[in-house]
């Protein structure tokens, strides 16, 4: 394992030896209301995350136009067609700004997965400290090359990916000499547990020798603090306010109650994990001299 790969953002180190770095993703849940995204800021805050990322797109870039023309018609949508839905979805820069602003005073790093390379440009001037390449994109390598080139700390979600489209996005960091946490995700909404394979968090580590983490999609708050034991450093799960709001991605996010599980497991299984070694602990002296003699 690369040791010079370590992550240092703000006064947070994401590292192996470091306890695990928990990221609310809020994405889409403030259903383009500048109070509901404050509400989930709070709230993050109050389950003791240490970062709030959102999602950035310039709506006619980041999607085809075929798609933005259909129709869009449900229980969760906010337009009569994706175009019209994903509008009153998106914030805009002042928005995001405001956000950042609001989510540093809070103690918590702020940003915002980009979806285009326009987008990318708009969040450069906020200063992130460290920018995300959503599953998604893993494969738009304009997108990842523009990213890479900011010089900034980068987090990659592997959802639907092949190793060998994973490998063309990791020579494009390498290039551009990023730092850089790889995160296994499976990309199903929601994720039934039978097909997470937790276990490719060891083949991510051992192909590219550098930090994992997960991004779950899954409904239980219970499963992801168990990548802990498997070496991850960073753990992403969608956050709301109430998973029956309306929205396509609530009924797959956690509420607070199920965040406040998922960081205070996490940090117990960080304390349970020690060390690959078999050795006698200080508190088993005094059972072992009263069995033992």
């Amino acid at each position: 394992f690369k040791d010079d790969n370590l992550i240092n953002i703000d006064k947070f180190t994401i590292s192996e030896k470091s306890e695990c770095f928990i990221i609310a993703e809020i994405g889409n849940n403030h259903n383009g209301d500048m109070k509901i995204a404050k509400q989930l800021i709070d709230e993050a805050e109050k389950s003791g995350v240490n970062a709030v990322k959102f999602q950035t797109k310039d709506i006619e870039t980041a999607f085809p136009q075929e798609l933005l023309n259909k129709n869009y018609e449900g229980p969760n949508s906010f337009g009569k067609t994706y175009r019209e839905h994903k509008q009153v979805l998106e914030l805009n820069f002042e928005q995001l700004k405001e956000l950042k602003q609001y989510s540093e005073k809070r103690n918590l790093i702020f940003f915002s997965t980009p979806f285009d390379i326009k987008s990318l440009e708009n969040l450069s001037k906020l200063d992130m400290e460290l920018y995300k390449i959503s599953s998604f994109h893993v494969t738009d390598l304009k997108l990842v090359e523009a990213i890479a080139a900011r010089e900034k700390p980068v987090i990659m979600s592997t959802g639907m990916s092949t190793l060998e489209e994973i490998d063309t996005a990791v020579e494009i960091l390498d290039r551009y000499n990023c730092k850089y946490l790889i995160m296994h995700c499976v990309s199903s909404y929601p994720a039934d547990p039978k097909d997470l394979n937790l276990r490719a968090i060891n083949v991510l580590r051992n192909k590219y020798n550098c930090l994992v983490g997960y991004s779950g999609h899954e409904t239980s708050a219970n499963i992801a603090p168990s990548v802990v034991l498997y070496g991850a450093c960073a753990i992403e799960r969608h956050f709301t306010l109430d998973r029956a709001m309306k929205g396509p991605d609530h009924a797959l996010s956690l509420s607070p109650p199920g965040m406040d599980i998922l960081v205070k497991r996490s940090k117990i299984l960080f304390d349970a994990k020690g060390k690959e070694e078999k050795f006698v602990t200080d508190s088993e002296l005094k059972a072992r001299k009263k069995f033992r003699g």
